[in-house]
């Protein structure tokens, strides 16, 4: 060390001769963080970047530095089990978010209907005086649509488009008026296939409606006229029912979903459940999804009306 202070008292000789005299050891330092404290700037710039004195300090923060970074293998190791623990538990929180946003567009969609039926019944009276015949029940034996279908749903639908933010409307007659082919809760999907339909009201927001069949011209407040699909995104999978595409009913007094109670003779939970194969499964499950917020008969068969309104009570 002695030895090092020479060096560097005869190097200080020549870069400032005038204050080599007063040079001391006590003032040389170690480390550019002691410029403050010391009276040489030239001196201490020489020293710590020659490299000739490093503190213990010093050499105990660079060991400290090194214990405790991380290896690569460690930090491999620590993203495989995020990856793990996300692959567990992402499908269950995608599933949830997108049971709670259908919620959301089938109340939207509810209200929309609604808000439209009461300004057309303002304007043209109850439902039970819009149509002078019942609807048939299915195509005739071309494959159309019969006259009273077609007019029972473009009257239908003339009088509610105009209170709603539509973006198209076809009617069968149309050849294009095509949607895409809609499965049962119970079943996967029915492919890209696609159907005509009497009538299809899309809205600016991606919802569309399918049909408009009036079983029950002369329905009363306690019966439903007539009956039609909400499909709240379109032409979009998975087009289920009781998924993406709900059922609605038309009576005297409002438009309601399918499946409460009183007003459908197809009940929840016999036409909405994950195990069974009933023609028209996935027809009642409307109502559960507006009244109890929840999509849950996708994931426990005990909910009733009258009992569990939710697989964790």
């Amino acid at each position: 060390m002695k030895e090092e202070i020479k060096k560097l008292t005869n190097l200080e000789k020549t870069v400032r001769p005038d204050k080599a005299k007063i040079l001391k050891p006590s003032w040389i330092c170690s480390t550019l963080t002691e410029f403050r404290i010391c009276g040489f700037a030239t001196v201490c710039s020489i020293c710590s970047l020659s490299g000739l004195v490093t503190t213990p300090s010093v050499r105990k923060s660079a060991v400290q530095d090194d214990r405790h970074a991380f290896t690569l293998a460690e930090v491999l190791i620590t993203l495989g089990i995020i990856g793990v623990v996300a692959a567990m538990t992402m499908p269950s929180l995608i599933q949830k978010y997108q049971e709670k946003e259908t919620v959301t567009k089938l109340k939207k969609a509810n209200s929309v209907l609604n808000q439209a039926y009461q300004r057309a019944m303002a304007e043209y009276g109850p439902a039970s005086d819009w149509f002078s015949v019942a609807s048939s029940a299915s195509k005739d034996e071309n494959g159309e649509w019969p006259a009273d279908v077609m007019d029972n749903s473009k009257l239908l639908w003339e009088r509610l488009s105009k209170y709603m933010k539509t973006v198209s409307v076809c009617y069968g007659a149309d050849k294009s008026c095509e949607r895409p082919d809609i499965a049962l809760l119970h079943e996967q999907s029915k492919g890209n296939t696609t159907v005509s339909d009497a009538a299809i009201v899309k809205l600016a927001d991606g919802t569309s409606f399918y049909g408009g069949w009036i079983g029950n011209p002369n329905c009363t407040p306690n019966t439903h006229c007539g009956d039609f699909q909400v499909d709240i995104n379109g032409d979009k999978k998975p087009n289920i029912r009781g998924k993406d595409v709900f059922n609605f009913l038309i009576t005297p007094k409002g438009i309601f979903p399918n499946g409460t109670q009183t007003l459908s003779s197809t009940q929840f939970p016999q036409y909405c459940s994950r195990k069974s194969t009933i023609d028209r499964n996935g027809y009642a499950c409307g109502a559960w999804v507006i009244y109890n917020e929840n999509m849950d008969y996708l994931h426990c068969d005990d909910l009733s009306w009258n009992g569990k309104h939710k697989c964790s009570d």
